[in-house]
């Protein structure tokens, strides 16, 4: 958006991962239901017959691993973008 000359946008959305059959958490509060996570990067490993490992990365240091019977996952937006109140574009390095 920066470089086109175009403000820098956000959105909230909510991501679902289905037929998950273990979760495992660090960095993360699980009693603080209402907190808003900010997610870096998502990565699978598969499995056998279609299993496998969803890793999320989040900011901050928490991090989520999620053993999951199938790669099933949905990414919905739930507001209409806002301007980034930083108003630049964030900068990762590559990995």
């Amino acid at each position: 958006a920066a470089a086109r000359g175009r403000p820098v946008e956000r959105v909230q959305s909510v991501l679902v991962v289905s037929d998950v059959e273990k979760v495992q958490s660090q960095g993360v509060d699980r009693a603080e239901k209402d907190v808003v996570l900010s997610l870096l990067s998502i990565s699978f490993a598969p499995g056998e017959d279609g299993t496998g490992r969803i890793d999320l990365t989040l900011a901050g240091d928490g991090a989520i691993a999620l053993e999951v019977e199938a790669l099933e996952v949905t990414l919905e937006d739930v507001t209409r973008p806002y301007l980034a109140p930083s108003r630049h574009a964030p900068e990762h390095p590559e990995t």
